[in-house]
């Protein structure tokens, strides 16, 4: 399969998801309501209408997801099965211009991708023992004939290796997005052995067995030639450092066969971006560990576009055994000769900075600067002070209410966990989470969270306030874990808060990761009593497919929407769409970070059940929420006139 028919199928599914949010915010505003079914309202028909288009589109999206997968799957075979190749190959139109090569060819060239697709196949080699023009050997091949000769390569002057060149006529084929052109092999020919110390030589590139690509040694060899070059030139040598958020996890909970699969797709998925940028070295220097050198010459704004381009295509998720599998990369970016004077250096300051970003949660780039290695101690005191800070405790739970738009009364609150530092005051959950997921203390810490929400509910109904759901993250890390129902019962019980007054949320991308376990999970709570939803809804990939799968008895709206949902038309059409869906499938709705009269006038009147964000409160201590309970009368009071003023204001538009 070609990299057009590729490029093709990925245009194919990005051309679906644009329809997708064209549908959504064209239904919105411009279906006619004289169309409207007797004995409905036209709300309820437009509701319908929202539902059975997002549907629609959602399956079409996911028929062209798998179809693309098919076609990267059988891409990734042919890219492995070329990579392993001890040949350069390189493919030609019939205008002589070079539109593939492999690394090999890359290597006896001593040219990148970028720079060969410049050339013809007339400027590379110069024919030996005959006196035909390349445009005729051209011609009787395209007769179906095979043609062999010996050629020297006109970038390696110095060594003047003789290689055998084989070519071969590619008919076109429309089907396949094949195009018509000829596949050119190079081999050494024996008589003329390689050189140690030639640039060109094959004999020194070795390749990694299961991805194809080049291995460590190889890559610090390429490296070292790159950095050479750049040193006499004067210009710049890029590298990325590529490491998989993770990946571990994947080996440990579905075996050593599927990590492999996903190591295989995820080289795929790296060509493809580095070959977009006319890159052609990718190496894969450990377990889960990859390098992209970008050769001379290379500038800060190549390394970036690069890295933003993967990070942006992992986004999609992998197909493994048949399921959707999200991975996330962390990447450390360093430029010859700002960020290293020597390929070691250039390696160990692009890992450090890969760590920087691992340490923050990771799925981000980050260019190495000469002060991260300052920060990489100060987030390793930040991590041991962590460990402190979860063993004695101190991690601790601040309370967001969540109002009624019917009546302003609080009828619930969700649980935030909050660091104070000793030193540094209160420290971002940005910045801790991450840093307690790489230490392995998230799962004790998730718990620990569980347990004193609970505590501190039971207490509050103790006081007489009764009428109140105590919503709880957890992280998907925990949620993976086959023991956490057992954890969370353990928490009701060593507490005695009721199970039907606890909320447990959980985001989307985990809703989808591990369905089975999700179900199981799910279902169980709910025998108990235990509510469940689904958090920052709208930013997961295709859920709606998913969505009537689970008993879920709420849907938080992400904040991202509700923050201009009065001024952008996107965001307001989307908006509506989730309360109708939640709405025809029986789900309350809430929506998160309502800051504004506007936005809270915009939600009451397309039904939104309930909200939270600064307009009524920002998250308070334990103590404060406890205060705000014992006034609730007030506080509602105060809600109630705010909902008031909407509907005031509705009447008179009426």
């Amino acid at each position: 399969m070609s990299d057009t028919a590729q490029t093709k199928q990925t245009t194919n599914q990005a051309d679906t998801e644009q329809q997708v949010s064209n549908t959504v915010a064209h239904s919105a505003q411009e279906i006619d309501l004289s169309d409207v079914g007797q004995g409905e309202t036209p709300e309820e028909s437009l509701e319908e209408i929202l539902l059975q288009e997002l549907l629609q589109k959602t399956t079409e999206l996911q028929q062209s997801t798998k179809k693309l997968s098919k076609l990267q799957h059988e891409l990734s075979i042919t890219r492995h099965i070329v990579a392993c190749q001890d040949k350069g190959i390189i493919f030609i139109n019939p205008s002589r211009k070079i539109l593939y090569t492999n690394t090999v060819f890359c290597d006896m060239a001593g040219l990148d991708l970028r720079e060969l697709q410049k050339e013809t196949l007339d400027a590379l080699i110069e024919l030996r023992d005959t006196d035909q023009p390349l445009s005729s050997i051209l011609q009787k091949t395209s007769g179906l004939e095979k043609w062999q000769g010996k050629i020297l390569l006109k970038t390696d002057q110095a060594n003047q290796t003789l290689y055998l060149l084989s070519i071969d006529y590619c008919k076109k084929n429309v089907k396949k997005s094949i195009p018509e052109g000829f596949v050119c092999q190079f081999s050494q020919v024996e008589e003329h052995a390689p050189s140690p110390s030639s640039i060109g030589s094959s004999a020194l590139f070795t390749h990694d067995s299961l991805t194809g690509l080049p291995d460590r040694s190889s890559f610090q060899h390429h490296l070292a030639l790159c950095v050479n070059q750049a040193r006499l030139a004067g210009s710049r040598v890029g590298l990325l450092y590529i490491d998989l958020d993770n990946f571990k996890r994947i080996n440990q909970m579905m075996g050593p066969a599927c990590g492999d699969d996903v190591l295989c797709q995820v080289t795929q998925l790296l060509q493809q971006n580095a070959n977009a940028e006319g890159i052609n070295f990718i190496a894969r220097l450990s377990s889960d560990e990859f390098a992209i050198i970008l050769p001379p010459p290379s500038g800060p704004e190549q390394t970036a576009k690069l890295a933003e381009r993967i990070i942006s295509n992992f986004q999609l998720p992998l197909n493994v055994n048949s399921r959707d599998m999200f991975i996330t990369p962390s990447i450390g970016i360093t430029l010859f000769p700002e960020d290293g004077d020597n390929p070691s250096e250039l390696l160990r300051n692009a890992d450090a900075a890969m760590e920087i970003i691992k340490a923050k949660g990771g799925n981000n780039s980050c260019r190495w600067q000469n002060d991260i290695d300052d920060t990489a101690i100060e987030n390793l005191h930040l991590e041991n002070d962590l460990r402190h800070a979860v063993a004695n405790h101190e991690i601790f739970n601040y309370y967001q209410p969540q109002i009624d738009l019917i009546n302003g009364k609080i009828i619930g609150m969700e649980a935030l966990a909050r660091w104070e530092h000793p030193e540094h005051g209160f420290v971002s959950p940005e910045v801790f989470i991450p840093l307690a997921v790489n230490a392995g203390l998230i799962d004790e810490l998730g718990i620990e969270l569980v347990r004193q929400a609970c505590e501190d509910g039971r207490q509050w109904m103790q006081l007489g306030f009764r009428n109140f759901v105590m919503a709880v993250n957890l992280s998907g890390r925990l949620l993976r874990r086959l023991d956490l129902f057992d954890h969370i019962i353990d928490c009701l019980e060593s507490t005695g808060f009721p199970a039907d007054h606890l909320e447990v949320e959980f985001t989307e991308s985990v809703l989808i990761e591990n369905i089975d376990n999700t179900i199981d999970l799910i279902n169980k709570c709910r025998e108990k009593g235990i509510k469940m939803a689904i958090d920052d809804f709208g930013t997961g990939y295709s859920s709606l497919s998913y969505l009537q799968r689970f008993a879920v008895d709420k849907i938080k709206i992400d904040r991202s929407f509700i923050m201009d949902v009065t001024t952008n038309p996107g965001d307001a059409a989307i908006t509506m769409a989730i309360i109708a869906i939640a709405k025809k499938l029986h789900f309350e709705v809430l929506a998160e970070g309502v800051e504004t009269e506007e936005q809270l006038f915009f939600l009451q009147d397309n039904q939104c059940d309930s909200c939270q964000g600064f307009l009524f409160s920002k998250p308070i201590s334990g103590q404060r929420m406890k205060n705000l309970l014992m006034r609730d009368a007030s506080v509602a009071l105060k809600h109630r006139r705010i909902l008031d003023k909407f509907y005031s204001i509705k009447a008179g538009n009426d």
